[in-house]
């Protein structure tokens, strides 16, 4: 699963359009579209919209397992053209000064830039770097449910300084996400392909229940086994190597030493 998150409606349309979305049932306090393993939503404008339509979200699909995120806007540039994209390697939080890194692992074809998330529409471009108002809040709310590498933002230039902010239409703003589609969807493919592989790996094992009623396991233990599960699962599929089978153990601590001594011999033989 992927969640979008956009500031305005009019940036959005080309996305609904192209992914053929639907508008979400329900009584909820933001536009929400799905279609095709996406969840976009409209989040308005400003860093508190965006914290508080990243938080909507993960309160509603948190039974789904973990998922990718990806902000899409329109921003302003010292000197990237208009119409330019790129992702953000770096943002700034202008107002607080911090900064957050969204690590660039997977196989992006879109070029990066600095990013500065600011509290009132920039005019003056004094850095060379992007400015929009919703990236740092976006990340920093993510982050709480996601891995880093499956958080990004990408803008797309929209204003600069021989072409002020005020001359920025809806219609401008739809055409600047519209032009760049053949950027976005690779780069969506990309979030989508990524976080259904790390999906694989960290889905719960089918064993962790029963096992974790068998036996008392202090809150470390659990961890402990949550993480060997995670292994054996990827090691052995669903079948248990008969060396850890939990009905051989009479103690937690007696299961968890086996299985990782298992596992540890293994990975030692392939």
């Amino acid at each position: 699963m992927l969640h979008l998150v956009i500031a305005l409606i009019h940036e959005a349309k080309p996305l609904i359009a192209h992914y053929r979305m639907s508008s979400l049932r329900g009584n909820h306090p933001f536009k929400i579209y799905t279609g095709d393993a996406l969840t976009l939503i409209v989040s308005g404008i400003g860093k508190p919209a965006a914290a508080s339509a990243v938080g909507y979200l993960q309160a509603l699909s948190r039974e789904n397992g973990p998922a990718a995120w990806l902000n899409i806007g329109i921003a302003g540039h010292q000197h990237f053209r208009r119409g330019q994209g790129f992702i953000a390697h770096r943002i700034q939080d202008r107002a607080t000064g911090r900064c957050y890194y969204p690590p660039q692992v997977l196989p992006f074809s879109a070029s990066s830039g600095n990013l500065i998330t600011v509290d009132r529409a920039e005019r003056h471009y004094e850095e060379d770097s992007g400015y929009d108002m919703e990236a740092s809040a976006f990340y920093n709310a993510a982050i709480r449910s996601s891995t880093a590498e499956f958080i990004q933002s990408y803008k797309v230039v929209s204003d600069h300084p021989q072409a002020s902010v005020e001359k920025i239409t809806k219609a401008g703003a739809t055409q600047n996400i519209a032009a760049r589609m053949d950027e976005i969807t690779p780069l969506i493919s990309t979030l989508q392909n990524g976080i259904a592989d790390y999906r694989k790996i960290h889905v719960p094992s089918p064993h962790f229940d029963h096992i974790a009623q068998r036996w008392h396991f202090s809150e470390t233990q659990k961890i402990q086994l949550q993480h060997l599960l995670r292994r054996a699962q990827v090691l052995f599929g669903a079948q248990f190597p008969i060396q850890a089978a939990p009905e051989s153990h009479k103690t937690a601590k007696g299961f968890l030493s086996a299985l990782s001594e298992t596992l540890a011999a293994h990975q030692l033989s392939l």
